[in-house]
């Protein structure tokens, strides 16, 4: 087996064993044989994509690819819900709630960036566990696009709900680590 595709057949297993299916019963989710897969895990057969998506499908996993760029953004998302918790109930109705809001002003105002940004924002965020000063800044949003129609300038309110949802979307995106040192000497290093 290559060492490109050693670490997503790893992966795989690893689910196969998270979720207590034998190799076994992944085969009859899968179609393919029970042999088949334990070549595969064991590396004396390199799995062609074909198989491999049928045994991740089969997992509950999909594969996908994504633009470099937007890794670091989508390894955030993986982090924050890397626990394999679901979000909670209230969070999950408060998004259905907003996701409402959108539906109805799209009805009175037609599509509109602003919208669109907020339920791409929405869509991405009530995927994710969030933290409590998220949460809240998610419930705030929330709270003015049900004021909308009150609002003397509901244009301005959609950019700055927009804003909102974006700075809880790219703090999770794009989590702060703590500075590292550029060197360190360790009492190990002999190379000084």
């Amino acid at each position: 087996m290559s060492y490109q595709s050693e670490e997503l057949v790893r992966e795989v297993q690893g689910q196969r064993v998270k979720a207590a299916l034998s190799q076994r019963a992944l085969a009859a989710r899968s179609g393919l044989t029970q042999a088949h897969i334990s070549q595969i895990e064991t590396g004396r057969l390199e799995p062609g994509l074909s198989s491999f998506i049928e045994m991740a499908r089969a997992l509950d996993l999909e594969v996908v690819l994504v633009p470099k760029k937007l890794l670091p953004a989508v390894q955030g998302v993986l982090r924050s819900s890397a626990d394999g918790l679901s979000p909670e109930d209230g969070q999950s109705a408060l998004f259905t709630k907003g996701e409402r809001f959108i539906a109805r002003q799209k009805k009175l105002e037609g599509r509109s960036v602003a919208l669109d940004r907020i339920e791409e924002y929405l869509r991405l965020l009530k995927q994710v566990r969030l933290r409590k000063d998220d949460l809240a800044t998610v419930t705030e949003a929330i709270k003015l696009l049900s004021q909308l129609k009150e609002s003397p300038n509901p244009r301005a309110e959609l950019g700055n709900v927009a804003g909102m949802l974006r700075t809880v979307r790219n703090r999770i995106a794009h989590p702060v680590e703590a500075p590292r040192p550029a060197y360190a000497l360790d009492e190990e290093d002999t190379d000084a």
